[in-house]
């Protein structure tokens, strides 16, 4: 494959359909959701072909490809990569900064020139909606002479009296929403959409009540039937991201969601499990048209059966996401029984892609299991795992997660003087990192049961927002009752994960190998019930060799034994360090440093790492000591390890029996070569001089939580107040 193809393929792994043709050294853009018109993909392939750079700006996707090679990079050349890709990062952020300045100065000059729109605009006749004090109108020639050029809409221009919807992220205007009299739709180019909304009319410091609903005209009739708050997150896809800004403004708010039938329902359901929301649809007769189309949003509703109908549609919100959740009924009818059963036919499911925090080890909204021997370091491995979410940082293989923020439970270490420090000397973002410390019970506060306290934590983690991975040290804590026992067991863990899938999040939980089972499938091994491994969908296990290695230090491994979703081996060496924190001079912590890639099962690697007894077969270390003393005397004093291998491969000699041979000879280990002809050579020596362990770190390529306009952008963008 060539390197374009090469290129191609992995933008494709990451779900984004990138174009046909790659021209090194060009920047493309291209749909990321299938839709005409839409440009928030884009890729940049080097020109010198070795690696290139890609993304998504709606989802904030950020990756960073490298080309496969005959060779390792030297460290001068991965420096020069690294630098490369920052400074293509930072032209291409510094590119669309200016991009979304202007389009938001663009929509706030059209928002100027506009006039408040009025009733008989054929759009808002058509749709039967009074128009909003934050809607206004303008000519379509007035409008491409402001803009520079004339919007379209699936390649049609936009005619007459434009409507104008400025839409806002955060409390700034980004770009606005364009409406012409037929109904076609567009925005400012370049601006920011993803996360904006546009509110039918300023939104108050605190509200009791907020309506979220995908287009203006459906908003405009929820808010006409209930009076309440309502704003349009402008499509489907970005209901959820739009909820979740409202849950963090508005934690005390009720939110009810506006779900749109047919390929909308399943976003608004995610919208509402994200946030805690409620969730309302409307509901149609079999046979019922409108505008020679089936119904599907309130403002058909609204049309077809009166305001009266969307407020009795919106008032019955608790029902319908109650069903949803599978949490009892408010108003539940008779006994313990529900009313009914809701079934979804499979053609009515859109296929997922499963969504990765870091591709094939951490899934968004799947339960994984992190086991390991005492002493391996499994909670300092989930502290760098959390480390890196809360800085947006690189994983081992160098992949770059998305920002997001960490929830942790440990009932064995002290937050304060334990995981704090080991956080903070991984170079977590601990403004993002969250402990539970107790439940409120009335005035009275307890220890946080996670056996029975998931459903105020759901609402916590939905007040929170953006949490993307959650910890819970030891799983074990979980289950009430036989820990042994599989029934028990699925019961108690069946919400934990549900409570992942609900939020979108990553569910980290940490357990203990037991005691004698050495040699035996990883996931058997894990503490307790079979149910632990089997309802986890990746477990992932940490190890140390038990003997040191030719470098004279201890080897560590984290690996992938069980994958319900994706490759199920390799892993990669790590080493725990000791550190000084550097803001509290005299607190020490231990991190993690990660190395190289390993491929293979982890049954294996485990089995080779646990090794203890230095023997096989019968031969001892004197004998293999003997064996080897003598290979060395007939090559002369020095000989290649792998001819060492080989022969000892032939002999039935173990790996780790013969390298314990070799520190008992005290034979020095030498490096030469670089690359395919690195070689490693043992000699004569009075003792073994081992080299340090050098830990290859993936580039830490720093990002940014967002972009900033510039000041003139803030002073302008100030004047329009909706």
């Amino acid at each position: 494959m060539n390197a374009a193809h090469q290129f191609r393929e992995a933008i494709l792994s990451s779900g984004l359909m990138p174009p046909d043709a790659i021209e090194p050294g060009k920047l493309h853009r291209f749909q990321s959701n299938g839709k005409r018109g839409d440009d928030a993909g884009w890729c940049k392939l080097f020109p010198d072909l070795g690696g290139g750079i890609y993304g998504d700006h709606r989802t904030g996707l950020y990756e960073v490809w490298q080309a496969k090679r005959d060779r390792p990079l030297a460290p001068a050349e991965y420096e020069a990569f690294r630098q490369r890709c920052e400074h293509e990062r930072h032209a291409r952020e510094a590119e669309e900064a200016r991009k979304h300045a202007e389009a938001a100065l663009k929509s706030a000059a059209v928002w100027k020139t506009a006039e408040p729109a009025v009733k008989d605009h054929p759009y808002l006749s058509r749709k039967g909606v009074k128009p909003a004090a934050t809607l206004r109108e303008i000519s379509s020639d007035r409008l491409a002479a402001i803009l520079g050029y004339t919007p379209k809409s699936k390649g049609e221009a936009l005619a007459g009296r434009i409507l104008i919807a400025p839409v806002k992220v955060g409390d700034k205007v980004s770009t606005a929403e364009l409406i012409d009299e037929a109904g076609r739709k567009s925005a400012v180019f370049g601006g920011i959409k993803a996360g904006g909304y546009w509110a039918t009319e300023p939104l108050p410091d605190n509200l009791d009540v907020l309506l979220i609903g995908e287009g203006v005209a459906t908003v405009l009739s929820a808010s006409e039937a209930t009076g309440c708050h309502a704003i349009a997150a402008l499509s489907s896809g970005n209901l959820e991201p739009v909820a979740i800004a409202m849950r963090e403004k508005y934690p005390h708010a009720r939110l009810v969601i506006l779900g749109d039938l047919g390929n909308g329902q399943g976003k608004a359901e995610s919208a509402a499990k994200a946030t805690s929301g409620l969730l309302a649809l409307p509901q149609f007769g079999e046979d019922e048209i409108i505008h020679g189309k089936t119904p599907s949003d309130f403002n058909d509703l609204s049309a077809l059966h009166g305001l009266d109908a969307v407020k009795r549609a919106i008032e019955g919100a608790n029902l319908s996401y109650t069903s949803i959740q599978g949490h009892p009924r408010e108003s539940a009818t008779h006994d313990n029984f529900a009313s009914a059963v809701k079934l979804v036919r499979g053609c009515d499911l859109k296929p997922e892609a499963v969504q990765w925090l870091w591709n094939g080890w951490l899934a968004a909204g799947k339960m994984h299991i992190l086991g390991g021997a005492p002493g391996t370091g499994k909670t300092t491995i989930s502290m760098a795992l959390a480390a890196t979410i809360t800085r947006g940082g690189c994983w081992p293989d160098g992949t770059r997660t998305q920002v997001g923020n960490v929830v942790i439970w440990s009932g064995e270490d002290d937050p304060a003087d334990t995981l704090v420090p080991r956080l903070a000397l991984s170079g977590a973002d601990l403004s993002r990192v969250y402990f539970i410390s107790e439940v409120s019970d009335g005035n009275e506060g307890r220890p946080f049961d996670p056996a029975k306290d998931m459903e105020p934590l759901r609402r916590k983690l939905a007040e929170i927002g953006n949490v993307r991975l959650l910890i819970i040290d030891p799983i074990v804590s979980a289950v009430t009752g036989d820990g042994n026992s599989n029934p028990q067991v699925r019961r108690n863990l069946q919400p934990l994960a549900d409570l992942a899938s609900s939020m979108r999040c990553a569910l980290l939980g940490i357990t203990h190998f037991t005691k004698g089972t050495p040699g035996r499938d990883p996931v058997e091994r894990i503490n307790g019930s079979i149910a632990f491994g089997a309802l986890a969908r990746v477990v992932l296990v940490a190890a140390k060799h038990q003997e040191k290695g030719e470098d004279g230090c201890t080897v560590r491994l984290f690996l992938r034994a069980k994958s319900n979703i994706g490759p199920d081996d390799g892993g990669f060496e790590y080493d725990l360090h000791q550190g000084e924190l550097e803001r509290h001079p005299g607190i020490f912590a231990s991190a993690v440093q990660w190395g190289v890639a390993v491929e293979g099962a982890a049954r294996e690697l485990l089995a080779t790492a646990e090794e203890t007894t230095g023997e096989a077969g019968g031969d001892s270390v004197a004998s293999v000591s003997d064996w080897l003393h003598s290979l060395l005397t007939e090559e002369g004093g020095k000989v290649d390890r792998r001819d060492v291998m080989r022969a000892a491969n032939a002999m039935g000699y173990k790996e780790r029996t013969v390298h314990r041979a070799r520190e008992k000879l005290g034979l020095r280990v030498a490096q030469s070569g670089f690359g395919k002809d690195k070689r490693s050579l043992w000699t004569w020596s009075d003792a073994a001089i081992p080299a340090p362990f050098v830990p290859i770190m993936p580039a830490q390529i720093p990002g940014t939580h967002g972009t900033n306009g510039g000041t003139h952008e803030e002073t302008d963008l100030e004047e329009i107040e909706f």
